[in-house]
Parts: C-alpha cells; structure tokens; sequence
C-alpha cells in the first residue's frame, strides 16, 4: 500500500513538472523589446536600485524575469515580474536578460510564478549560477541555513562558495561565467592569491592547460605565501613568475608534477626583477 501511494505521487509529480515544462520557456530576450503589463509599473528606491545595478554588474542577472509574449503581434513581451533587474539592465546597456516566458493562460497565476522562479530556475541554473547566486543572497543578509535551503546545497556549501568568491571582481566573474575557468580552479586561485590580482593569476592560467592539483602543488612550490608578503609593491614581479613557471610546466612533458618542478627548478630565476623575469611579459 505504501509503495503504491509512493508511485501514485511521483506519477503524478511527473505529470505535473511535464505540464509545467509545457507551458514555459526559458531564453535570453532582448531587453529592448520588454514592456511592463498595465498597471503594473511601480517606483523604485533610488539607492536600492543603483545596488541592483551594481550586483547585475558584477554577478549578472542571477534569477530570470517572468514575461508573456504581447498578444497584439508585436513581437515584443509584457514583463510579469522583475521590473527592477530590467530597468537595470536597461541603464547599464546589457542587450538581453535570461527570462521565463509563460502561456498567457498561466501568466496570472502566482503560484505557478512561485514554482517557475524558485524550481524550474534553480533546476537549470549552472552550478557558477548557483554559486553567484548564494554569494549574492548572503551579501543581502539572507541567513546560511536559508540559502542552503532555497538552493539545494548544504550549509558548509554555502560557507565555502561565500568564503570563495567574496571580494570577487567583475573579470573574475565574467571569466568564471565564460568557463575560462571552473569553481575547482577558482577555488585554488582564490586560496592562494590575494583578491587584487586573481584576475590577472586567472589569465595567466588561461593561457595555459593545468590541472587543479598540479596549481596547487605549483602555487605551494613557488612558496607563494612568502611571495605575497613582499606585498604589492612587487605585483608584477610575482605575476611573471607564475606566468614563467606556467609556461615551463605546460613545456616540461611527461612525469609527475613534482618531478617535472624538481627539473623546472634548476632553471628558476634568482630574481623577481631579473632579466629572465622581464622577458616573460613580452
């Protein structure tokens, strides 16, 4: 009997998510062609807006409007919900916002807007999506065990993508959001280089194929701890190692990380200033 019951409800959940999926999309819409419903265009607070923008512009639009194509053959979409991320999106000049696009038949409905929002969003949210968004909910003050709940990670999730991408810069964002590099490497990155120049360490690794433990035994080989400590005066210098170490790794062949550092030693310049070093930014 129970496990009748338990096949009735998943039947029936089924048929419900295959209803719902009927009756949205997602897709990049252009924001030109969004107006909002009569009626419902409202003020906005100006400093709550401009930090809108602000996050928009750094993390990008986390959570997709809800729109409905306009029923008068324009081509164009009646905005349901999210008129803020639009306006925002507006003023900075982005081209196109993520939305869901529902059956006008649907479209009034709030508990369908709650289900397509907070389900339908997060089941395809990439995982740097949801990584952005639990940064953003923590820095709006939303409690630990709230965001781990609402997006299907565990609290100690919520704590290390927090402690990961605080501080991050829109480079860095964009570069995680173009796959140019992955949360994995970010998260060596992030462990071993102070937040002013991640961007750059980020390109340098760009450049080149590393796997993620081979960084971390490189950044520990380096003794980058100690290289931070000289302080900011010595940024350039540092970037060049690392870009020259990288480069010579990526050179090296076969072997292990280790073995292939033990010969890339013996080459190693005797100075951040050096020659050697100098020839690297080129």
């Amino acid at each position: 009997m129970v496990r009748q019951r338990k096949a009735k409800s998943e039947l029936q959940n089924g048929s419900a998510a295959t209803a719902h999926s009927a009756l949205y999309r997602m897709r990049d819409v252009p924001v030109a062609k969004i107006r909002p419903e009569d009626g419902l265009g409202r003020k906005r607070d100006r400093e709550g807006h401009k930090e809108l923008q602000r996050s928009i512009q750094q993390f990008g639009v986390l959570t997709p409007i809800t729109v409905r194509p306009a029923p008068d053959g324009s081509g164009e979409y009646l905005l349901i919900k999210g008129q803020g991320r639009t306006l925002a999106c507006s003023l900075l000049g982005l081209k196109t916002i993520p939305a869901i696009i529902v059956d006008d038949a649907y479209a009034e409905s709030e508990k369908v807007q709650q289900f397509l929002v907070e389900n339908v969003a997060r089941l395809k949210m990439r995982p740097i999506d949801r990584a952005l968004l639990v940064t953003h909910a923590r820095q709006q003050g939303e409690e630990t065990a709230e965001v781990a709940k609402r997006l299907g990670v565990s609290a100690a999730t919520v704590r290390r993508l927090e402690a990961q991408l605080d501080g991050a810069s829109a480079k860095e964002v964009a570069a995680l959001r173009s796959g140019d590099v992955n949360l994995a490497k970010h998260a060596v990155i992030a462990r071993w280089v102070t937040s002013k120049e991640r961007s750059e360490a980020i390109a340098v690794f760009t450049e080149h194929s590393i796997k993620t433990n081979d960084m971390t035994t490189l950044f520990q080989a380096l003794g980058w701890d100690g290289l931070n400590s000289l302080g900011p005066q010595h940024k350039t210098a540092r970037l060049r190692l690392l870009r020259w170490a990288c480069a010579e790794l990526s050179r090296s062949g076969k072997g292990s990380v280790k073995e292939r550092l033990n010969a890339l030693a013996v080459n190693l310049p005797v100075s951040l200033e050096s020659q050697q070093m100098a020839k690297v930014a080129r």
